[in-house]
């Protein structure tokens, strides 16, 4: 590169000249088809690809605005059988509410005692297989 800008910016022209004189020479050895077909083409990809991309946009907002328009409705999830918070109510109302627990409270009671029961053999049946 040359010493001052002046002469930095001269060669940089010259350079650019000459690749542009090498461009239009490429160009030129071109036959007049293939310049014309390469064009089409161009012209056809881009516009396939832009054709694509207006009808992905045009579906989204189709989409956005159903999304708007659509009510918004909550999924109620009954974890209850039906008629089961019925008969809570009632019991609560008639004081049936002790019976209720202490229902509850004997169904677990017995679920325990098994549990403990089927430990007791699992715990037996290991201390025999050594």
């Amino acid at each position: 590169m040359g010493t001052s800008a002046a002469e930095t910016v001269t060669e940089i022209q010259d350079t650019r000249d000459r690749l542009e004189s090498g461009i239009r020479e490429l160009e030129n050895r071109l036959p007049k088809p293939a310049v014309w077909s390469k064009r089409l083409i161009g012209v056809a990809v881009g516009g396939g690809l832009s054709g694509t991309m207006f009808w992905f946009g045009v579906r989204r907002i189709k989409t956005r605005r159903a999304e708007k328009k659509k009510p918004q409705t909550q999924a109620v999830v009954q974890l209850l059988p039906e008629g089961v918070g019925e008969r809570v109510s009632e019991a609560f109302a008639n004081g049936e509410v002790r019976t209720w627990a202490v229902g509850i409270g004997a169904a677990w009671l017995v679920l325990r005692i098994a549990e403990l029961r089927q430990l007791r053999r699992m715990n037996r049946a290991l201390l025999a297989s050594r």
